[in-house]
């Protein structure tokens, strides 16, 4: 019942008392008995409005814990992306370093070549030589045409000199040509073990980035519940108000009420003794009988009359993709009731479920074009961590509601068919772990059956 009413019903009530005074107490505590009722009702709402009051601070309480918690571990995610950007730092630094020891290495093999080139043509031309005159006869003739005893040292001095000079050539041939081998190893390395750390910082920082966009959310969407969470508890401190207000009003008008019946009561005491007194006035009249009779009954319709007055009461498949994981589908490409939202809606792919810890793979070769956490007005909101890949000829496809921390490609990765990309999870508008896959034709979503 609203204060007005009560407040009419107030009124209504005094005015009765009002005009007629001589309204039977039953009546009245008729009304006195509602009015109870009335204040212990609303007694019973300010009870239960205190246990929902306690019930938002607790909420508030909770979620001030989940705030400072949430903030706490994005402090972390940052700290985290400022490490991860200064190794990035240091390893773009090192790739500097290494670009310069390629490009040294890179002159040096340049320098072997042409070094093993050249000796290279002078084996050729000895060989040529030797050939033309003979093979080693030309040696020999050489030291037999000698002149005497000296003249023979000196000759043989000269071919034993030319001969361990080809053994030279051929020796410091073989140095450098295993020195060539070396360097190219070396360079293979040094290239390989750099793109090697390159994917792992960037992979690390990508995922890093995506939770930091998923704790954003979350502070906001905490932030959101919170405000809601306090206007809740002030309406109910505002009915509150109006309640206690209409238990103030409804205790005046009890209490009006018990002095009103306690006045009636006085009233009919003194009517009660005033009958008594005229009763006993009537019996000693020393007239005739028959006056006293007709007085006592004149004075028996006058009671009579008096009590009949009415009291007055208030109213009442083309084989181009493979399946990207392992699992059972729960929902296809159709209409259905959003089991988030409630609402109904186009599904514009498949959900596959299975648990524990589910890799996923990409259904086909291609360039990754997104890999994150879809925010909202990033166009990928509400699928979560997900990862989208072009495959060239108008097809496209997504993977959504994958696992925090498991995205392994980033934007602009080329991937196989088949490579591990991320873990199912239940991230984005998800009630539970699945892969939600998607095939886009031109743009345009397409049911992924007749291609797996």
């Amino acid at each position: 019942m609203t204060y007005k009413k009560i407040l009419r019903n107030g009124i209504a009530m005094t005015v009765a008392v009002g005009l007629f005074s001589g309204v039977p107490i039953n009546a009245m505590a008729a009304d006195l008995n509602e009015l109870q009722k009335q204040q212990q009702d609303i007694q019973n709402q300010r009870s239960a409005i205190d246990s929902h009051i306690d019930e938002k601070d607790h909420e508030v309480s909770v979620l001030e814990r989940k705030q400072q918690t949430t903030a706490a571990e994005l402090e972390s995610l940052v700290k985290s992306i400022t490490e991860t950007n200064k190794k990035l730092q240091k390893q773009q630094q090192e790739v500097a370093i290494t670009n310069a020891e390629v490009s040294q290495l890179k002159n040096e093999i340049s320098v072997l070549q042409k070094s093993i080139q050249e000796r290279l043509d002078l084996l050729k031309d000895r060989a040529r030589a030797i050939q033309v005159n003979g093979n080693g006869q030309a040696y020999m003739n050489v030291i037999l045409a000698s002149d005497n005893f000296s003249d023979f040292i000196d000759r043989a001095t000269m071919v034993s000199t030319l001969v361990n000079a080809d053994k030279d050539i051929m020796t410091d041939q073989k140095k450098d040509e295993d020195a060539l081998s070396s360097k190219q190893n070396q360079t293979e390395t040094k290239l390989a073990s750099l793109k090697k750390l390159s994917t792992e910082i960037a992979l690390s920082k990508n995922n890093l980035e995506s939770q930091k966009s998923q704790k954003d959310e979350l502070i906001l969407a905490i932030a959101a519940e919170k405000d809601l969470t306090q206007q809740q508890k002030n309406d109910l401190l505002a009915k509150q108000d109006t309640l206690s207000a209409s238990e103030k009003a409804i205790a005046g008008n009890i209490q009006a009420e018990q002095n009103r019946q306690a006045e009636l009561q006085l009233a009919a005491a003194r009517k009660a003794s005033a009958e008594r007194a005229a009763k006993e006035e009537a019996a000693k009249a020393a007239t005739a009988q028959a006056r006293s009779k007709t007085v006592t009954r004149t004075e028996s319709q006058q009671e009579s009359s008096a009590v009949s007055i009415p009291s007055i009461s208030a109213g009442s498949s083309t084989g181009m993709f493979i399946k990207p994981a392992a699992g059972i589908l729960t929902s296809g490409f159709s209409d259905r009731t959003n089991p988030v939202t409630g609402e109904h809606e186009s599904h514009k792919g498949q959900d596959i479920a299975a648990g524990g810890s589910v890799p996923i793979y990409a259904a086909a070769g291609g360039t990754v074009v997104f890999s994150g956490f879809g925010a909202p007005g990033s166009g990928y909101g509400g699928y979560g961590y997900v990862v989208e890949i072009d495959h060239g000829n108008g097809y496209q496809t997504l993977y959504g509601h994958m696992r925090a921390g498991s995205l392994q490609v980033v934007a602009g990765q080329s991937v196989s068919q088949g490579q591990g990309i991320g873990m199912m999870g239940s991230t984005g508008q998800s009630t539970g772990q699945h892969l939600h896959f998607e095939i886009h034709k031109n743009g345009v979503p397409v049911d992924p059956s007749p291609y797996i």
